[in-house]
């Protein structure tokens, strides 16, 4: 009986840890598409979170010399 309630609660335990990336994750997104943020880096911790989450990252452009545009680009 003691190994059931301890399953059980590993269980549960497990569901809502799920659950509460799932809604970081969901809620990140909401965020970065309402303010339309995704061009630029994360404006606050959720979207950080949501972003690392799902993968997504946004690439600084290198830096070069002023006068090396063109060779940047290739």
């Amino acid at each position: 009986m003691a190994a059931l309630i301890t399953l059980v609660a590993i269980c549960l335990s497990a569901a809502g840890v799920g659950t509460a990336i799932l809604g970081v994750a969901v809620l990140a997104i909401r965020r970065e598409e309402r303010n339309l943020t995704l061009t630029g880096a994360a404006p606050d911790a959720l979207s950080r979170a949501g972003r690392r989450l799902t993968g997504l990252y946004v690439r600084s452009p290198r830096r070069t010399a002023a006068g090396d545009w063109d060779k940047a680009l290739t």
